[in-house]
């Protein structure tokens, strides 16, 4: 009988293989989320069809019970001229802050509308600010904050706070460089 390795945990292979089998989940939740999550990117299906519940309008009172019917932070732009604040999430907390505006009903499939997301899940932080070095990505700072985007497709921006580490922001803009100007705003913020 071999006695126990005095080796403390993380110095040895063993450990080294548990810390990268660690960080290898952290990292495949960030990107599970960041393609599963995403309104759009590619043509694909509106995020829409996946909120549990209607979509639905929130007046200017009704913002403070956002968060609490959700049961967690939501991230917006704040309030912008000429737009609607729709309201959607699912049943695993992602929630969807879409900025409607002319004469679109909540739940409208179009994506032409500016849509601030929040991915809670734990490990966000990690791992956003590694996808924001990973080859082919654009890293960014923001106050308070990094992020990242694809260059080939720029309409969403992938955001992470140092003081909500549990919560991956995406800022989705259909136009250019339109989501990347709302990222480094200043203006996401979560909802009060």
């Amino acid at each position: 009988m071999t006695p126990p390795d005095p080796t403390p945990l993380g110095t040895g292979s063993i450990g080294r293989q548990k810390i990268a089998t660690v960080v290898g989940i952290a990292l495949l939740a960030g990107v599970v989320v960041w393609f599963a999550t995403s309104p759009n990117r590619d043509g694909a299906n509106p995020i829409v069809g996946t909120a549990s519940g209607d979509p639905k309008l929130v007046g200017d009172g009704e913002m403070g019970r956002v968060t609490e019917e959700i049961g967690h932070t939501v991230f917006w732009a704040g309030q912008r001229p000429g737009t609607r604040i729709e309201m959607s999430h699912d049943e695993i907390g992602n929630a969807h802050v879409r900025y409607l505006t002319g004469g679109a009903v909540p739940g409208d499939p179009d994506q032409t509308y500016l849509d601030i997301g929040t991915y809670p899940f734990n490990g966000a932080r990690a791992a956003t600010r590694n996808l924001a070095g990973e080859q082919g990505l654009e890293r960014i700072t923001v106050s308070g904050g990094v992020g990242f985007f694809d260059p080939e497709r720029p309409t969403s921006v992938y955001l992470v706070f140092t003081d909500r580490p549990d919560y991956q922001v995406e800022v989705y803009h259909p136009d250019g460089d339109g989501a990347l100007e709302v990222a480094l705003s200043g203006d996401i913020v979560p909802m009060p």
